[in-house]
């Protein structure tokens, strides 16, 4: 489209570099426009909501309040803690204060945007071939001359169907354009365009098969598309939002608050900003995809017009390119390099891959804030919302770094590596996550900003093992085409980025932002977790204390181990396939054959199989140390059970760092690839030896750690062992390690090939190589989808959400700040009004109820008498210490503190009481009595200091008339 109205001239070809087919892997543009259809879709639902939800109304801000959230707290991870140490309470009035939307006013976005998009699609075509613009073909072409040139041409291309034709004689210039779709396209010839046709042929020729290129490559339904989908997001999307976004702002404003720089309206832009670069590729690349095509057909590229071309220095050139990325249309300079050299096909620029990292990390944020819009998400929609953007990666740049590596391949050039667009692609998620602002409340700078290159670094790590595995496939492929062993390659980086999006939403952002747990909420998990007899402060003196809830969050991914299995068994299996005799079957015959660069894959595995050995020398010696200083058995959990952890993750680690560091010595420019192989199989040989001993431990002798019977058990049901999750941290320190390896060989260019590996007997018999790599790849698949299986299982039966939350609670504490008083009045305001009322009321009917069935005992009432009296009102009792668990703590200590009184008083007299009866044990009973006297005493207590409070305040007071003077005797904790 358009070609005519610029200029091109094919450059002088290098003598030395053979032309490539710009077509082989594919252009990636159906997966750039999935990633912008994701995209839109993600945030199309999301930033409506963020204009719904407010209309909606409700008191979600009560909510947090009750829940003891001071508004104006400066850390970001204190209202968090808050509310997921109470996720029962907060979500229950949530649903009663502030109800989620109706279903379909949640799902109805997603569908206006394809429901206008698709009207839109079928609008524009009628709208550009409207009568009032263009006429048809015949209306200048009486004699028919065009027609059958046209007619030609069509049949010279081998198109199955011709286009309708049709005039726009208003248009001066010499080119032409083709819309509507692929089955139905309409050929726009312009005014000046037939005014020339006969004067200049040439030009007329190499324009229209310029425009019926695009019918060709089937591009037509895939742009239009696009430009429907853009404009319609902007109507029904952007620009409500941003509107919305300028009212709630104007507002702030009007209540003297000043202007702020509102991060929603900068997520609106931060989306807007890539859709409209995505879209914008999209449509220059279908250009100079017309230009090759067309010049296959034989397009004379004098028939277009040369480039102008003037000196631009390197600042000019930048912003060139920069302004370029905005454009719909190539410049012309890039399309004129391109007819002799598709190289710019082949590009994987720094600004896209930036910016697809930061698409990715946006879609990842919107479609978490539309999945879960009120609440926390949970680990399942955690993992739901980032597998989207680990595709839009993959197919991103992923492809892009398979076809650089395809084109160098094919013109002879060095393989580049991948990790500086990595690099770039980790440096758009880490710029995302400012913006977005994730647990940074209203700061713009995180507590921890060197946090924001870990993601520079993964990427970095991602891009080089995608280049360096897509180097090694295309080496050693034997078919027709790389698509397969492409899929293979991006399956696996899919699943590795899932698992790292997750440990970043949930725990990178948490670091970034300045949170850690308290040493003592560590070591109470930790005995929680390992129970033991042995004293708390054995857990706290334990070194590397605080690594636990790092090793904890990594292992708490399910997908962790599959995704480091996948990292060395992708690059195993092309290992094992090897080079092909001769010129791979995907490369065309005149193409130069590559020069060998494969190292046999026996310098991988024999480190990988003597890191397996040393690995399970390691973990007999360890059990051997850790009998000795062996405690009771009642003690073999806390600080013990940690200590046995963290020993058996050395034994793993540090055979794999040996192993990473002799194969990547070995494996030339493969290093990453050779010494994730070696890791990840010494991991898995030592974690088969872990399996072993642990399911025989008690029949071991010396070597016995945790038990002291004999027995062949499930290793993964060892209540002091966590066997599971062990595989999940010791495949991360596995890739940790191989990684690390890889950049400490790089670092020391003296380091050559050992002699015991370069040196041997020829090459291994390849039935025995396909053997072993075919065993360890399907046995590290095998138990890691084992493992991730089970660990999801358990997530689905996760127990109920009040435990969890006082698990929380219990490991994160609650931070204890100070609360200036008139926020403490709002929160208990809250706290009563919104739901506390209700437990306060009840529990002040049933002093109530029992002061009178006391009054009405006497000393001689028989057994019976009082089991009909009593019995019910102990069973209520029982169901008060519930009011503490099932709605929020009370914001206020000192209240919280009767409360709390109430709640263990009214247990432990519920209880009392009802063996009592049963027993007909007159002392338990009188004890039982006294017990639930105590709990109503403080009951009345509570009631009255809220009222006193309240009311004080200008509040509301409470239901129940105060008692004057309630005594409360409190318990400990």
């Amino acid at each position: 489209m358009g070609a005519a109205e610029g200029g091109l001239r094919p450059r002088t070809p290098e003598p030395s570099r053979p032309r490539v087919d710009e077509r082989v892997l594919g252009a990636g543009t159906g997966a750039r426009f999935t990633m912008l259809l994701l995209l839109l879709l993600a945030a199309g639902g999301s930033l409506m909501l963020s204009v719904l939800l407010p209309l909606a109304g409700g008191d979600r801000a009560g909510c947090e309040l009750a829940a003891g959230v001071d508004p104006g707290d400066p850390d970001p991870w204190t209202p968090v803690v808050r509310i997921v140490g109470q996720q029962y309470a907060f979500d229950f009035c949530m649903s009663r204060w502030a109800p989620p939307l109706p279903w379909w006013q949640v799902a109805v976005w997603p569908v206006l945007l394809i429901a206008g998009a698709a009207v839109l699609f079928r609008v524009l075509p009628l709208w550009k071939a409207r009568k009032s613009r263009v006429v048809p073909l015949e209306a200048v072409d009486p004699d028919g001359v065009l027609r059958a040139r046209i007619g030609l041409l069509v049949a010279e291309t081998g198109l199955r169907r011709a286009p309708r034709v049709v005039v726009d004689p208003a248009a001066a210039t010499t080119g032409a354009v083709v819309f509507g779709s692929t089955r139905r396209p309409v050929l726009c010839l312009h005014g000046g365009l037939l005014a020339t046709h006969r004067a200049d042929p040439v030009r007329f020729r190499a324009v229209l098969l310029h425009e019926l290129a695009h019918i060709a490559n089937r591009d037509i339904t895939l742009t239009y598309a696009t430009v429907a989908l853009w404009r319609v997001f902007l109507l029904l999307v952007f620009v409500p939002s941003l509107l919305w976004e300028g009212h709630q702002v104007l507002g702030d404003i009007r209540a003297g608050h000043g202007p702020l720089l509102d991060r929603d309206v900068l997520l609106a832009v931060l989306t807007a900003a890539p859709v409209h670069l995505a879209r914008s590729e999209i449509l220059r690349g279908r250009e100079i995809w017309a230009d090759l095509t067309a010049l296959r057909w034989g397009a004379d590229p004098r028939g277009w017009p040369a480039a102008a071309t003037r000196p631009a220095g390197p600042v000019r050139l930048a912003l060139r390119r920069l302004a370029g990325l905005w454009h719909t249309h190539p410049h012309m300079s890039l399309r004129q390099g391109a007819l002799t050299d598709p190289e710019p096909l082949f590009r994987v620029p720094a600004l896209m891959v930036f910016l697809t990292g930061a698409t990715a990390c946006t879609v990842q944020i919107h479609l978490l804030h539309y999945l879960a819009p009120q609440g926390t998400p949970t680990l399942v929609r955690t993992l739901a919302a980032a597998l989207p953007p680990a595709v839009l990666i993959a197919a991103g740049v992923g492809i892009a770094l398979w076809r650089a590596v395809a084109y160098a391949l094919l013109t002879g050039a060095p393989v580049a590596s991948g990790a500086v667009p990595g690099a770039w692609l980790g440096a758009g998620v880490s710029a995302a996550t400012v913006v977005a602002g994730t647990g940074m409340g209203s700061g713009w700078i995180p507590e921890r900003p060197w946090m924001l290159l870990v993601p520079v670094a993964v990427g970095a790590v991602a891009g080089a093992w995608s280049t360096r595995c897509a180097e090694l496939w295309a080496r050693t492929w034997r078919g027709r085409s790389l698509r397969p062993a492409l899929l293979i390659g991006q399956t696996g980086i899919v699943v590795v980025l899932t698992a790292w999006l997750v440990w970043w939403q949930l725990n990178g952002t948490a670091h970034l932002t300045g949170y850690s747990l308290p040493a003592e909420g560590v070591a109470r998990w930790a005995t929680a977790r390992f129970p033991t007899t042995a004293p708390p402060e054995d857990v706290l003196a334990l070194p590397g204390l605080m690594l636990a809830p790092l090793l904890e969050g990594i292992a708490g991914v399910p997908l962790v181990a599959v995704g480091a299995a996948l990292l060395w068994v992708v690059p195993l299996a092309a290992w094992a396939v090897g080079p092909p005799d001769g010129r791979p079957r995907w490369m065309p015959a005149a193409t130069p054959l590559p020069a060998a660069g494969v190292p046999p894959l026996r310098r991988v595995l024999l480190p990988a199989l003597a890191g397996g050995v040393l690995a399970c020398l390691a973990l007999l010696l360890l059990r051997a140390y850790l009998h000795g200083g062996q405690p009771p058995p009642d003690a073999r959990g806390g600080a013990y059970a940690l200590r046995h952890v963290f020993w058996t993750l050395t034994a793993l680690a540090v055979p794999a760092l040996s192993a990473a560091a002799a194969a990547a010595a070995s494996a030339g420019r493969f290093r990453l690839p050779g010494a994730l192989v070696a890791a990840g199989a010494t991991t898995l040989i030592g974690y088969a030896g872990v399996t072993t001993l642990v399911s025989v431990d008690g029949c071991l002798g010396f070597l016995n750690v945790i038990r002291d019977d004999c027995g062949v058990r499930v290793p993964w049901r060892e209540p002091r062992f966590p066997h599971l999750l062990l595989l999940n941290a010791a495949s991360a320190l596995g890739v940790l390690a191989a990684v690390v390896a890889t950049a400490l060989v790089a670092a020391v260019p003296r380091v050559r090939t050992p002699r015991a590996l370069a040196a041997g007997r020829g090459a291994t018999r390849p039935a025995r190589r396909r053997t072993v790599a075919a065993v360890l790849g399907a046995l590290a698949v095998a138990v890691a989808a084992t493992v991730g299986a089970v660990h999801l299982r358990a997530l689905a039966a996760t127990p109920a959400t009040y435990a969890v939350a006082a698990q929380v609670t219990q490991v994160a504490g609650v931070p204890g700040r100070a609360v200036p008083p008139a926020t403490r009045v709002e929160q208990v305001a809250a706290w009563y009004h919104l739901g506390g009322d209700g437990g306060v009321q009840l529990v002040t009917s049933y002093g109530a109820r029992l002061g009178t069935a006391l009054r009405q005992a006497g000393n001689e009432d028989p057994w019976e008498s009082l089991d009909r009296r009593f019995r019910p009102l102990c069973a209520d009792w029982g169901r008060a210490g519930y009011f503490e668990v099932a709605w929020f703590r009370v914001p206020d200590p000192d209240i919280g503190a009767d409360w709390h009184a109430m709640a263990v008083r009214a247990a432990d007299g519920s209880r009392r009481c009802a063996r009592a009866l049963d027993a007909r044990d007159r002392p338990e009973f009188l004890t039982a009595l006294r017990q639930l006297v105590g709990a109503g005493n403080c009951a009345a207590k509570v009631n009255a200091r809220v009222d006193a409070l309240l009311r004080g305040n200008g509040y509301r007071g409470t239901a129940h008339p105060p008692v004057a003077d309630p005594a409360c005797a409190r318990v400990p904790g």
